[in-house]
């Protein structure tokens, strides 16, 4: 039999979004993520504040992810970064950076996903990846925090302009 041999993929998206990082950051919390994120579901294993800070560990379960996923704050620079290593265990482990850069008043933040498959289904999923299923998901967050910056409401499924959710539910467009 041979040895596992783990697969690597990085992943690239950047968004320009209408308000500066100081507003943008806090947004990127996994309790403030309720206000404009659907069907977003997290719970939280440990934040001494209740919100994103560095080490706060939380976890979700979105089946088109993987299952059920660790989430670690693994790096918290205020209105500048913050970074994620997110593990499906025997799976995959997702490091995700999300880096804001101020623009004139607006924000561009670049998501950048390293992917590592766990397991030879970690790896397949990682295959399965195509950059159109990954541009459809971050489109989609993109078209969801940009509508709560510009109105302070949660765009609801149903109003998304894309085919596939980013946690995976299909859209019926």
């Amino acid at each position: 039999m041979a040895a596992f041999k783990a697969e690597r993929v990085v992943k690239r998206y950047t968004m320009n979004l209408c308000a500066e990082p100081a507003v943008v950051f806090p947004l990127l919390c996994p309790i403030r993520e309720y206000e404009w994120i659907e069907p977003w579901s997290c719970d939280m294993v440990f934040s001494a504040s209740g919100v994103a800070e560095k080490n706060a560990v939380f976890s979700t379960n979105f089946p088109a992810q993987g299952g059920r996923e660790t989430w670690i704050v693994c790096r918290y620079e205020k209105d500048r970064a913050i970074e994620f290593i997110r593990v499906v265990p025997d799976f995959k482990v997702n490091r995700l950076d999300v880096a804001l850069t101020p623009a004139g008043g607006t924000s561009i933040v670049t998501w950048t996903h390293t992917y590592t498959g766990l397991s030879e289904p970690g790896n397949q999923w990682i295959r399965g990846l195509t950059d159109d299923a990954f541009q459809s998901e971050k489109g989609a967050i993109e078209e969801m925090l940009g509508h709560y910056l510009k109105t302070g409401a949660m765009l609801k499924m149903a109003d998304l302009h894309l085919e596939t959710h980013p946690y995976g539910e299909k859209e019926s467009h």
